[in-house]
């Protein structure tokens, strides 16, 4: 049995759409200590890893480690009224779980728990040339202008900035120098240059309104990982390289 709260429903809101359009299904695995869950495309290429820990959490109450397998759909229902201040509950166990937004009123959602396997998939190892850190805002309106002329978005990085491109239709292109108000930090080991299909990045551009920063690391023609800070927690989405 399990019984949490969490202060801030819209930031599973955001959670929620990013995780729905990569998967239909995903287990929310609730350990001692925290909330993890990993999810990964039918086609292998696109994975998140979400981390949010007990103190992210006003209650927190995980005797023994739970999987609550939910089918996004259902949880995209929940949330479509989900505003700012609202809170979410989450109680549930092996058989069903419930989960209410707490506002103004109580709107109560009591749902099966779905036998859903988490990938089993280690980020540990992986090593980046870059690892730029960018203001959210200005990456999703770079990655905006990117989708509407191109199906493929360019990351590369010299010692002195960082560059998003996209060319197709026409071409765009946002330059991030060093001493640039968007660009937070920039260390390059080795000028890099990918590229990405532009669907799934902007796929997980929502959860900018979440996230003050976005960092971003990436080697040449190697996978591209965004890590969105939440102040307690994180976000990690690893995207395969363009073919």
């Amino acid at each position: 049995m399990i019984k949490v709260v969490y202060p801030e429903a819209r930031y599973f809101k955001e959670i929620v759409d990013a995780l729905s359009k990569i998967v239909d299904e995903v287990a929310f695995q609730f350990q001692k200590d925290k909330l993890k869950i990993t999810a990964m495309d039918i086609s292998n290429i696109a994975l998140i890893d979400i981390e949010l820990p007990a103190e992210a959490f006003s209650e927190y109450n995980v005797e023994d480690p739970l999987n609550i397998g939910v089918s996004l759909s259902n949880l995209n229902k929940l949330f479509r009224k989900a505003k700012k201040g609202d809170r979410l509950n989450i109680e549930g166990d092996e058989e069903h779980v419930e989960l209410t937004l707490v506002s103004a009123t109580k709107r109560l959602y009591r749902f099966r728990n779905l036998d859903v396997k988490p990938p089993e998939i280690s980020l540990a190892s992986l090593e980046f040339k870059v690892d730029a850190r960018l203001i959210a805002g200005g990456l999703k309106e770079a990655v905006k202008d990117v989708e509407s002329v191109s199906e493929k978005i360019e990351f590369e990085a010299t010692e002195e900035a960082l560059i998003v491109r996209g060319k197709g239709t026409g071409t765009v292109e946002a330059k991030y120098q060093i001493g640039s108000p968007a660009l937070v930090s920039l260390e390059v080991k080795e000028r890099s240059k990918a590229s990405y299909q532009v669907s799934y990045v902007s796929s997980v551009i929502g959860l900018s309104k979440i996230s003050d920063t976005i960092a971003v690391r990436f080697s040449t023609d190697s996978p591209l990982q965004l890590e969105f800070s939440l102040g307690v927690g994180k976000i990690l989405y690893l995207l395969a390289p363009a073919l």
